[in-house]
């Protein structure tokens, strides 16, 4: 009932070569993971007038919005030249806590495409590693 089996040894050899791999991967990956990307700690920047802050989800840029940069209230916007005709397509961005001056303006669309255009932007200073400078 009780058999006994062996291995030659050019079997223990290759088991323990495939198990020193197995092991050496897996702490490469625990070991990886551990570590960020330096460019996550990158979450804000004076862009086009204001203050903008964002985070990050994976390596993917979210919750986008600016602050004035006098007196770090959130800024408020006014995109109702993209509803109009003949008007230039903009977004102005307003501190009512300065006397709703406007901080920031971008041109090119509605409230959407700004916030688009400051995460491109980001992008951009993140990929030629300008964002070190900042």
């Amino acid at each position: 009932m009780v058999d006994s089996y062996s291995l030659p040894g050019w079997a223990w050899l290759l088991i323990f070569i495939l198990a020193l791999i197995g092991l050496i991967n897996i702490y490469l990956a625990i070991k990886g993971e551990s570590e960020e990307p330096e460019f996550k700690s990158y979450v804000e920047d004076l862009m086009h007038g204001a203050n903008w802050r964002w985070s990050w989800t994976g390596n993917q840029i979210s919750n986008v919005w600016c602050f004035c940069p006098r007196c770090d209230a959130t800024l408020v916007y006014d995109d109702s030249f993209c509803r109009t005709f003949g008007q230039i397509n903009k977004t102005d961005f307003i501190c009512e806590n300065c006397n709703c001056t406007v901080v920031a303006s971008i041109s090119g669309g509605d409230k959407d495409y700004a916030t688009g255009a400051v995460k491109r932007e980001i992008s951009r200073r993140v990929r030629t590693g300008e964002y070190k400078k900042h």
